[in-house]
């Protein structure tokens, strides 16, 4: 709107329009606004991992700033409240399910309404002091104590609790159901690994926590060493009931605000109970492990098997049974993130591969398995025929989600034989049916009845999939962690990972334009491929500073100070020559 009003007005600028939005940014004032619509994601937290990834992979010296100094970090404040299970677990029909899990607090609402300034942050006092700012740790720590709040009874997926599914949206009735995600599973480990890593790095003896968050997190300990330390085949079931018991007690206590107290917290106690949370969180994913197919269950049903009558149609439940949806693409992407090593990320490879996720005749992969065995309860991805949409088909955001974690795993030749197979731009634009430099939402796959429909796009779509893409180019151009840190100085390294193809014939060259100002070029003589035993690497890095000097270095590491001029992107050239 702003360059749009320069352009309507005839306005003169004495800068471009990047650095007069680089400007604007930097001197306004952040107004945290959002409507609500209609329940929770259980999926939308896991994004803040990406980004804080994303900050560190730019800014790596920044990361105890940005973790336990800054002091700047807020909670939002709704109106909109998740009912306890008492509430909204109900017979429907004879049958459990949970209902109408999400309601207004209409007390909320108007305390809301009566704030003069900020009235979607949260308080402290309970809602009647100031505005609460914390650390970013703070808040992982209360991601964490919520989601480890929220593993279903079997202790494999997180609760859909909330009326929303995830990321697969097309689930939208398995909430009703007691549905759960092992996806998001996967993502309470990454984070539990991303917080238990930086209190470890960190060399602090002590942190300040938010009371009411301690409190919630030394709770759950208890019941982790409990669960732990017991044999009985109920104990999944008993951490479940009682961690959800702690979050609602936790859900009470903070509907207003927090006290805004911070006791002082043990940091060697909680890299302890964060080693703890890890025993039952990988329990879990253990047991959604099939060893025969080598590929992991994704959602699950859990039933309500037992249960007592409490009120009127309102149930407490006594006992579930766990029910496996077909394999989804999805839960196979979050545990390659997660791989400790690659031979563990090429065994689940080989088993997808020769699972009913991979199409065998595009040669690309699917969403889902077939789910025509499945009850329509599950949502709308059952009704739609099999390769049409959610059913079955090429979806193009998660194939490329998929591919991401593939190349960041070491799979460095699978992923380059699925390349040519998967990408939109090798696609055949006759099959495909429009331009191959347009995404789409899903390619209709094999499974769709009408064969004249394989591989044809359907749906303009610009969003995930380009970002998805873009992640693969920058890991394809740079390797990972490109930027990192020596004796506290920024250090830039090269580390591509591209066949030896993608090089231009005559020039031999491959290039790129990083930070949307640099153009890097790789010289590469032989065409070879820069990964494997045999694959080139970098040898001599040349660029004139930002003073205009030549500059050349052996190796594949720009050092200090010049590292900082590429990041402030001081340096217009980088060429690097690749040998064998």
């Amino acid at each position: 709107e702003v360059i749009f009003f320069i352009e309507e007005n005839k306005i003169k600028l004495g800068v471009s329009y990047d650095e007069l939005l680089d400007i604007l940014v930097s001197n306004s004032l952040e107004s945290h606004e959002a409507e609500h619509g209609e329940g929770f994601w259980t999926d939308h937290w896991t994004y803040n991992l990406d980004l804080l990834e994303n900050y560190f992979s730019l800014y790596p010296e920044k990361r105890r700033e940005i973790i336990f100094d800054k002091r700047i970090f807020t909670f939002f404040d709704n109106a909109e409240v998740i009912k306890n299970r008492r509430d909204k677990y109900v017979l429907r029909d004879k049958t459990p399910k949970q209902l109408h899990s999400v309601v207004l607090d209409s007390a909320k609402k108007e305390m809301i309404r009566k704030r003069t300034a900020h009235p979607h942050l949260v308080r402290t006092e309970y809602g009647l002091g100031r505005v609460y700012q914390t650390t970013l740790m703070n808040k992982l720590l209360c991601l964490l104590a919520n989601k480890l709040a929220s593993l279903d009874p079997f202790g494999t997926g997180i609760e859909m609790e909330a009326d929303k599914p995830n990321w697969f949206d097309a689930l939208n009735g398995l909430p009703a159901i007691f549905g759960s995600s092992l996806c998001e599973t996967f993502e309470l480990k990454r984070l539990t690994l991303i917080i238990k890593d930086l209190l470890e790095e960190s060399g602090m003896e002590v942190i300040h926590i938010t009371e009411e968050i301690n409190v919630f997190l030394t709770g759950l300990d208890k019941l982790l060493q409990e669960y732990l330390n017991s044999s009985s085949t109920e104990r999944d079931f008993q951490y479940w009931d009682k961690s959800y018991s702690l979050k609602e007690e936790y859900r009470a206590k903070t509907r207003f605000g927090f006290s805004g107290k911070e006791p002082e917290t043990s940091v060697a106690e909680l890299i302890a109970i964060l080693k703890r949370a890890l025993a039952k969180i990988d329990a879990g994913i253990d047991r959604a492990f099939d060893k025969k197919s080598n590929v992991y269950t994704a959602y699950f049903i859990n039933e309500v098997s037992q249960y007592r009558l409490i009120k009127e149609h309102f149930i407490q439940p006594l006992k579930f049974t766990q029910k496996k949806l077909p394999a989804f693409l999805e839960a196979q992407m979050h545990a390659l993130r997660i791989a400790p090593d690659t031979k563990t990320a090429k065994i689940l490879y080989g088993g997808i591969k020769r699972s009913p996720l991979y199409d065998t005749g595009l040669k690309m992969y699917k969403c889902t398995a077939s789910l025509s065995q499945m009850p329509e309860e599950i949502g709308r991805c059952r009704v739609f025929t099999p390769g049409w949409l959610e059913h079955e088909s090429i979806w193009l955001h998660m194939e490329y989600k998929y591919l991401l974690e593939v190349l960041r795993s070491g799979l460095y030749e699978e992923f380059y034989a699925d390349f040519k197979n998967a990408l939109i731009p090798f696609q055949n634009a006759a099959r495909y049916g429009r331009n191959i430099l347009e995404n789409s939402s899903f390619l209709v796959s094999s499974a769709f009845p009408d064969k004249k429909l394989h591989g044809r796009g359907f749906v303009a779509r610009l969003s995930g999939s380009t970002a998805e893409f873009l992640s693969i180019w920058l890991a394809m151009n740079l390797g990972p962690n490109p930027f990192f840190l020596v004796n506290g100085e920024l250090n830039f390294k090269f580390e591509p990972k591209l066949a030896g193809w993608l090089f231009r014939k005559k020039e031999k060259t491959y290039s790129f334009n990083f930070l949307g100002r640099i153009d890097v070029v790789y010289h590469n003589a032989l065409r070879k491929d820069t990964f494997g035993k045999k694959g080139a690497t970098c040898k001599k890095i040349l660029f004139n500073d930002k003073a205009g000097n030549p500059v050349e270095i052996t190796g594949n590491t720009i050092p200090a100070p010049y590292a900082l001029q590429v990041r402030d992107r001081k340096i217009k050239r980088i060429d690097i020559y690749l040998e064998d």
